[in-house]
Parts: structure tokens; sequence; C-alpha cells
């Protein structure tokens, strides 16, 4: 047990110190992102051309 109780003891101090950037605490850098790519998606114009094809 001691093998398993070290393992569990290191993933929790790994866990409390380690501070990992959560979507929601992003803010402006997500919504300017966010406005980036549905820019890029409004302004790409996808031209669908039709091929004759041979039997």
């Amino acid at each position: 047990m001691t093998v398993n109780t070290r393992f569990i003891n290191s993933i929790i101090t790994s866990a409390q110190s380690h501070a990992s950037a959560m979507p929601w605490t992003r803010g402006a850098a997500r919504r300017a992102s966010l406005s980036r790519r549905r820019d890029v998606s409004q302004t790409t114009t996808t031209t669908v051309t039709t091929a004759a094809k041979s039997a």
C-alpha cells in the first residue's frame, strides 16, 4: 500500500501546485480568438465547381 499512497500523494501535490488556465478565465484573449476565427470563416468563400464525370 505504501507505493499506492505515495503515488496518490504525488498526484495530489502536483494538482495543487499546477495552475492551468481554464477557458472561462481567459476572457478577452478567448473572445478575440473566437472573433478572428469567425471573421475568417465568414470572409472565406467556397466555390463548388461541378466537373463532368467520365464513364
